[in-house]
């Protein structure tokens, strides 16, 4: 979602800070970052993708795009066009990080993005005071992504 202005400006304050500028984006659209590795990041994602679609919203991840485009392109424009965007941080890997940094710096604010994490997973140090909502179970996932999307639409749209 981009807008004139940066997470860190809304979050600290900032002189670009325009609490009007809603941006631009492809409503009903999440785009969520993940890992890809293992048979819980299926059930996961099925879960998220679940929750979305009883919302009447879009889940995607960058794997399922078509073509043979540049993977970083992909990924970028989906975080600047998608409405919201769901980050799940368990297996605390560097690229689910480097898009999370990307989404707070091309304007997404705190209403657009939804943290999630297995129960355990330790954050590290520089997103560790984010507000990350840990999960026990698919269905304690599917309740806090369904929960949290309720609150999101309501507050931005």
């Amino acid at each position: 979602m981009a807008r004139g202005h940066s997470f860190h400006d809304q979050q600290f304050g900032g002189s670009e800070y325009d609490p009007t500028d809603r941006g631009t984006f492809d409503q009903g659209t999440v785009f969520v970052v993940m890992a890809f590795k293992g048979q819980d990041t299926s059930d996961v994602y099925t879960a998220i993708k679940d929750a979305c679609k009883t919302l009447r919203l879009g889940a995607i991840r960058v794997d399922e795009t078509p073509g043979s485009g540049i993977v970083i392109k992909k990924i970028t424009q989906l975080i600047e066009q998608s409405e919201f965007i769901i980050v799940d941080l368990t297996h605390e890997r560097p690229n689910v990080y480097y898009e999370l940094g990307y989404a707070h710096g091309v304007g997404n604010e705190d209403l657009d993005i939804l943290l999630i994490a297995k129960d355990g997973t330790e954050l590290h140090f520089d997103i560790a005071p984010l507000a990350v909502k840990f999960y026990k179970s698919i269905e304690d996932l599917q309740r806090i992504v369904l929960s949290g999307l309720e609150v999101m639409i309501k507050e931005t749209r």
